[in-house]
């Protein structure tokens, strides 16, 4: 999280140097120019190390990149909160991003801040009456339950209940359902959508490790079939879907994973011990699940409620 401002200090220009190059490295190479201009550094030494290549412009004004051209990802993030100014956070789709509940970074850089600073080029910059924040890798964000309300406005249901199903797994994030439902309780904008996602809460979408098995639990859901439980262990194998009670098990044969001789060979040995313990194994590709989805549901139930009598993975 960017520090806040320092008082001035009487630096030396050598020991001046050094305490920036230090700031710069913990903010990610992102630094100011009030933070420049506490530790003593003066507008044109500011102006000298432009010249000469120790700071670098970024988009924000007042904003520099130290000693490099291009700021990394999380020096991004530091630079538009230094920009937004202290007690800013990242918000909505960013703050979804950085804890890991959605995949793709964002376009824009999401930040509530304080004041009056203006958004501009990548970034958006809200002003709440209130930001309750805190700490993750390194960087503020707000509460979840105020990020789903303005994420609301970019995803679709489907985005936010895999949003919920991922927070609510996840130990790490400060989350509950109650205090989800009690943060919209007064109807503030964007609650409408958070609440449809959570009245249709799927916790089974969190355990699901690409866009593959989510599409697949989302049919079993769309179809009315019981919702199996994606990656559960067996031995050494970790089946993609799994029926405990039915000890049915579904493999999703993505193109680019079940192709080569090596894969198949790994598939056919995965396969054949599951098979020992005493589950049916059954196998669709990702343009049945994708163009097919009446036949996969099908398929699927009669495995749900024909007896086991030696039926095999592939008599489809």
């Amino acid at each position: 999280m960017p520090p806040a401002l320092r008082p001035l200090v009487p630096y030396g220009p050598q020991l001046a140097a050094e305490a920036a190059g230090e700031l710069a490295e913990r903010q990610d190479w992102a630094i100011g120019r009030l933070q420049l201009l506490a530790l003593g550094i003066g507008s044109e030494r500011i102006k000298s190390w432009l010249r000469s290549g120790r700071l670098h412009p970024t988009p924000y004004r007042g904003i520099y990149s130290w000693g490099r051209a291009e700021l990394p990802e999380k020096g991004q993030l530091s630079a538009g909160l230094l920009f937004a100014r202290k007690g800013s956070a990242l918000d909505g789709l960013s703050a979804l991003w950085w804890q890991g509940l959605l995949e793709r970074r964002p376009d824009l850089i999401h930040i509530d801040a304080p004041g009056y600073a203006a958004s501009r080029q990548d970034l958006r910059i809200r002003h709440p009456r209130e930001i309750n924040r805190h700490v993750h890798k390194g960087l503020p964000v707000v509460d979840l339950a105020r990020a789903l309300l303005v994420a609301s406005a970019d995803l679709e249901i489907n985005s936010l209940r895999l949003v919920l199903a991922r927070a609510d797994y996840d130990k790490r994030i400060p989350f509950s359902l109650p205090s989800l439902q009690e943060a919209i309780r007064h109807g503030p904008v964007g609650s409408k959508a958070v609440r449809a996602a959570m009245a249709s809460h799927l916790p089974a979408l969190a355990r699901c490790a690409n866009d593959f098995e989510i599409d697949f639990v989302l049919l079993c859901e769309r179809h009315g079939i019981p919702i199996p439980e994606p990656n559960v262990k067996k031995g050494r194998f970790v089946p993609d879907m799994t029926w405990e009670e039915h000890k049915l098990i579904v493999e999703l044969d993505g193109t680019d994973a079940h192709s080569s001789q090596a894969q198949l060979a790994s598939d056919a040995r995965k396969q054949e011990w599951l098979e020992a313990q005493g589950y049916t194994v059954i196998r669709f590709t990702w343009p049945e699940v994708q163009f097919r989805d009446a036949w996969v549901a099908a398929e699927t139930r009669a495995s749900l409620t024909t007896p086991r009598t030696g039926r095999r993975a592939g008599t489809r």
